[in-house]
């Protein structure tokens, strides 16, 4: 079980404690020691799941009994939290192969008949689509898609991304009302300061200083590639094609000086959801720690000062840094939790 810590109902309390009640209260029929405040439980695991792939746990069946008994007590979601559960069922019984556990059967069968009788998933889109907006954010729905090389198939919940990387001028919003430390770039390269490229020289302390400034967070690696990808799985944001200069700001003429450009100037490179400089421009810092490099993050999307080449230009490319590196190809963008 991958242990987190989190507010839930007011207090402290770890996703082990969640689970714990969940099986008191709806695997043995027990009372469970403590009391739980649902709802808060269920958007805990939302914003969880967003982060940690629902393939990866095999015991994401405490999240889907959770939206199954919730959908009788919240009326206002049921569609969502039923068809909701059938996922992470269904996603549950392919990762263990366990297809006669009763308390994830019953239930997993009981979704399924009033989900058709009831049209929920039409629904369900209804509601998805109605989502609200975040100014410079685009939502990328939940469901699979194939992650890394290999092309593993991957479930995420819902959640926003920026459509472009954070700029200077975004940056310098941050410096003037917190008075954090500018990146030194601004005065030594003027010509990677300008507004409306993206900000370069910033560790991934940096980063996530900004996002706690913004209420915000840095993307997963997993969180990163679906945004680029989309649910295909696109060797490339756009598709198959090959990278031309017009679509990656790539190194591509070595008789010049590498070049940082503006993201808008890219639009047909944008990503199946509409995400913009994804290949190319800038390395994007990620929140996934790099299991074999002690004290670095994994880092996508190569940079201006790359060749186009499919080390760095391919979506499910990747290199690492470690925290505390600050030079002028690394920048990052958020993310946002989808929570309806």
């Amino acid at each position: 079980m991958v242990k987190t810590e989190g507010k839930v109902g007011g207090v402290d309390l770890s996703r082990e404690k969640i689970c714990q009640y969940v099986w008191a209260t709806y695997v043995d029929a027990t009372k469970a020691p403590f009391e739980l405040d649902e709802g808060e439980a269920l958007r805990f695991f939302e914003k969880f799941y967003a982060k940690h792939p629902l393939n990866e746990d095999k015991e994401c069946f405490f999240y889907g009994i959770l939206l199954y008994e919730q959908a009788f007590q919240d009326e206002t979601h049921r569609a969502r939290f039923l068809v909701k559960a059938r996922e992470v069922f269904e996603v549950y019984r392919k990762v263990t192969g366990d297809t006669e556990w009763d308390a994830v059967e019953d239930r997993y069968a009981d979704v399924q008949e009033m989900i058709e009788e009831e049209g929920l998933e039409e629904k369900v889109k209804a509601a998805v689509a109605s989502a609200p907006s975040v100014p410079g954010m685009v939502m990328i729905p939940a469901g699979p898609f194939p992650f890394g090389p290999d092309g593993e198939e991957t479930v995420l919940e819902p959640f926003y991304i920026d459509v472009e990387p954070v700029s200077n001028a975004a940056y310098r919003e941050f410096v003037a009302e917190t008075n954090y430390r500018p990146p030194t770039g601004w005065e030594s390269r003027p010509d990677l300061s300008l507004p409306n490229l993206p900000v370069t020289g910033v560790s991934w302390m940096d980063a996530l200083q900004y996002c706690k400034w913004k209420g915000t967070a840095l993307p997963t690696v997993q969180q990163w590639e679906k945004a680029a990808r989309g649910p295909e799985g696109n060797t490339y944001p756009w598709g198959e094609e090959e990278p031309t200069a017009a679509r990656v700001n790539c190194h591509w003429n070595r008789r010049r000086d590498p070049e940082l450009k503006p993201v808008a100037d890219y639009q047909d490179a944008a990503s199946p959801h509409g995400v913009l400089g994804l290949v190319g421009g800038v390395w994007e810092w990620t929140n996934s720690v790099h299991p074999e490099h002690e004290g670095s993050q994994y880092i996508k999307g190569g940079s201006y000062v790359d060749p186009a080449d499919p080390r760095f230009v391919v979506a499910s490319s990747f290199l690492w840094a470690g925290k505390k590196t600050k030079v002028d190809i690394l920048g990052f963008r958020c993310t946002k939790a989808l929570v309806l």
